[in-house]
């Protein structure tokens, strides 16, 4: 995977200056961390041609100590077809699943997810792996640093429904698949959910 390592660095610029505009009350320190944070704003417009005032306003709202965020997937398999879910913001597939919320644990999340998304209601049996995306092919890349956990779920009833976000709802054959939505999922998830479901001793993956 070919990676551009100049995202990497306007990614730690900008944590860099959300924690210092966190954490520092003297002036001079303060205004120095708000130039550092418009710096990596405008890297990040620069190498992603995305327009400074979108940049702006996905990170601005963001106060506090930066930490990587949290997506979640699960994997719902039925007569070994794969659930995957429409997504109507770029027309492609994925496993169903989105951010985490608070107060919620992640294992609960995916069920909720999966139930808000296709209108399945599942129970989360496994987690199959934690995933770093800088060390995976997911494209295009999330502005925010993202980590995936990919849940083994139980398929437990309910019938397939479309929401604002998702268009279709349908179980794949694995060797069928359609075009993935490829910064939700990506081929090796899938796979991986497969391998997992068939051996259940298997343990958690996670990068290092």
């Amino acid at each position: 995977m070919t990676k551009n390592p100049w995202i990497d660095w306007a990614e730690q610029i900008r944590a860099i200056a959300q924690n210092g505009i966190t954490y520092t009350d003297e002036g001079f320190d303060l205004e120095r961390y708000h130039q550092l944070q418009a710096i990596a704003h405008e890297m990040t417009a620069q190498l992603t041609d995305a327009p400074l005032e979108k940049v702006d306003n996905y990170f601005l709202p963001e106060t506090g100590y930066t930490t990587p965020k949290l997506d979640i997937r699960a994997g719902v398999f039925k007569d070994g077809k794969i659930l995957l879910v429409k997504e109507r913001s770029d027309g492609c597939w994925a496993l169903p699943g989105g951010w985490a919320d608070i107060c919620e644990s992640p294992a609960l999340g995916a069920e909720r997810e999966t139930l808000e998304e296709s209108g399945y209601i599942v129970k989360a049996e496994k987690l199959v792996a934690v995933r770093d995306v800088h060390k995976h092919p997911y494209h295009p890349r999330n502005p925010h640093h993202l980590i995936k956990m990919l849940f083994l779920c139980e398929l437990k009833g309910g019938s397939p429904k479309e929401n604002i976000e998702i268009s279709e709802v349908e179980f794949f054959d694995l060797d069928k698949l359609p075009p993935l939505s490829q910064g939700r999922t990506i081929a090796s998830d899938i796979a991986l959910m497969k391998q997992h479901l068939e051996n259940r001793d298997l343990p958690t993956e996670f990068d290092k």
